[in-house]
């Protein structure tokens, strides 16, 4: 099938717009992945400058090297700026007047990064919890199960599954029936 004689052949503005997309990633310092979105975002602005162009005036070729070198300019301003904002802080910078106190001694437990996971973090009820369970243990789980609950401290019973050590079917019913065991002992599930 012929190509129509109106539409310019754009494979050279592709390999152009690839170029400066990686020139602008290796000059900003910035990941690998940001490439594609940096070439997009450059053929973007070309396709919206390309009314302007005028043949008589020149190459499409270097029309769009300028609206690339244009458009990666006003790329680096923004990034830089949005670098600028950032005030990047360690938890062992010591705060001023603080007498040597640091960013990470005025954070509790309750605003760490666990309680950002979602995991628990009164130290004092897992200290608690993990005594009840200790007390609990030898008469609520089945000595049949000690192997199971070792390979949960090191596996997911997903892992598990894909291990084939067991059936997978068979990995979560033995969950739900030492759960309920331990709820009769008088400790809940934690999650």
């Amino acid at each position: 099938m012929a190509r129509s004689p109106c539409l310019p052949d754009l494979a050279p503005i592709y390999r152009l717009a690839e170029q400066e997309a990686r020139r602008l990633c290796r000059g900003l310092g910035l990941p690998a992945q940001e490439r594609e979105d940096l070439r997009q975002d450059l053929l973007t602005d070309f396709l919206a400058r390309l009314p302007a162009f005028d043949p008589a005036k020149g190459a499409l070729e270097a029309f769009a090297r300028i609206c690339f070198r244009h458009a990666a300019t006003r790329i680096a301003r923004r990034v830089q700026r949005e670098r600028a904002g950032r005030h990047p802080l360690s938890l062992d910078d010591a705060l001023p007047g603080g007498d040597g106190l640091t960013l990470g001694d005025t954070l509790g437990e309750a605003d760490g990064y666990a309680a950002w996971c979602g995991q628990p973090t009164d130290a004092v009820a897992a200290l608690e919890r993990r005594l009840d369970l200790e007390r609990a243990a030898p008469a609520a789980i089945d000595p049949a199960d000690h192997p199971l609950c070792a390979a949960l401290c090191e596996h997911t019973p997903h892992a598990l599954g894909e291990r084939r050590t067991m059936p997978r079917a068979r990995i979560y019913r033995r969950l739900r029936e030492l759960r309920l065991r331990l709820l009769a002992a008088g400790i809940p599930s934690a999650a």
